[in-house]
């Protein structure tokens, strides 16, 4: 009885393996890529849920909106001064923890990414990940609502909305964080809010909708 692969055989066979793998691999590589992201968000997410509660509990409140960081848009150096108390913050220059453009998921088209330096407060932190911090106005339409941008490979890629950058908000009058945009489909065009006429759209760079259907998924990456 013959009990070994012939070399004919032997190549034949590693020729089938080699294609499985070309077919397979590219699939188990982006959804291991995946998993890492949605970890790593998940650890961010818990660093955003700590740091509210935290500053809560120091300023003797129950909720957001009565410390002195919830009026960020107004009150110049708050929304920085909440980044710098309530978290770990990475040595060396912070002065830029974002990419400058990021891209759209299964699109070729990117969008500048912006830091208001007034407004907005940011860092990167220790563990690596990018974080922004802004509140609305009380006088904005948007007032009860804070927002929270994460990318959690800071400037290293992919540098996609939706992939490693988040749109994050939270409810100032309930703590709970959340996704101010679950209509916007992750990784579609939305309409502009501020267009009076609402006609005109705009590229969904920044994950918009996404961390809902993450939510939504069981913190499964679908899209």
């Amino acid at each position: 009885m013959r009990k070994a692969l012939t070399i004919g055989e032997l190549l034949i066979t590693m020729a089938i393996i080699g294609t499985i793998s070309a077919l397979v691999l590219p699939g188990v590589i982006k959804d291991y890529h995946k998993r890492v992201y949605v970890t790593k968000l998940k650890k961010v997410v818990e660093m955003l849920d700590s740091a509210i509660n935290q500053a809560c509990s120091d300023n003797n409140v129950s909720y957001f909106y009565q410390t002195p960081y919830a009026a960020a848009y107004n009150s110049g150096g708050a929304s920085q001064a909440f980044i710098d108390k309530y978290f770990k913050k990475a040595s060396g220059d912070n002065s830029r923890p974002f990419a400058s453009k990021y891209g759209i998921i299964n699109s070729s088209s990117t969008g500048s990414f912006s830091l208001a330096n007034d407004r907005h407060g940011y860092a990167k932190l220790a563990s690596g990940e990018a974080v922004s911090f802004f509140c609305w106005a009380n006088s904005d339409t948007n007032s009860r609502y804070c927002r929270f941008r994460v990318d959690i490979n800071s400037t290293e890629g992919p540098n996609i909305g939706g992939r490693d950058l988040f749109s994050i908000y939270i409810d100032k009058y309930t703590n709970k964080i959340f996704d101010n945009d679950p209509v916007t489909e992750c990784g579609k065009e939305y309409i502009d809010t501020e267009d009076e006429n609402k006609t005109k759209t705009k590229y969904n760079f920044e994950g918009k909708g996404c961390f809902a259907q993450l939510l939504e998924n069981n913190w499964e990456m679908k899209y």
